[in-house]
């Protein structure tokens, strides 16, 4: 991990530690990998994740896309800035269940004078299968 990268992972777990807001939801991911660009989180699926149906709530999906995401960017050594969301989109493909193991993988995908470009990533260890994609456009020029 690149010292900026180190920084970054210390400072997502002591924030999803810490908060009282809405990322509380996010208290039960690890950070694998932190790099320029990159982060890389897993966690065990539990029942505060689920939707009614009983599988990984496309909601919470959503919301793993945005904060990863806007980490990894900030691992970026060009960028000082978390920035602001311009589009977030996020394309379904299969379902999670209690005890999935997930696997989200977020990257920066080109960082411009203004605006940034990441991909993420969200998989089913178990069972090496995608869960989902997803685009997060981000102004940085803050």
């Amino acid at each position: 991990m690149c010292t900026k990268g180190a920084a970054i992972a210390e400072l997502f777990t002591k924030a999803i530690a810490t908060t009282k807001g809405f990322d509380q939801n996010l208290r039960k991911l690890k950070v694998v990998c932190c790099d320029n660009g990159r982060m890389t989180t897993e966690f065990q699926v539990g029942p505060e994740h689920l939707n009614q149906r009983g599988t990984l709530h496309g909601g919470f999906i959503a919301h793993l896309v945005d904060a990863i995401s806007t980490y990894a960017l900030t691992t970026n050594e060009k960028v000082d800035t978390r920035g602001v969301s311009i589009e977030l989109s996020v394309s379904y493909m299969s379902a999670a269940r209690v005890g999935d193991n997930v696997e989200v993988e977020a990257i920066t995908k080109k960082v411009g004078k203004k605006i940034a470009f990441l991909e993420v990533l969200v998989k089913n260890k178990d069972k090496n299968q995608l869960l989902a994609t997803g685009r997060h456009t981000k102004y940085i020029g803050i």
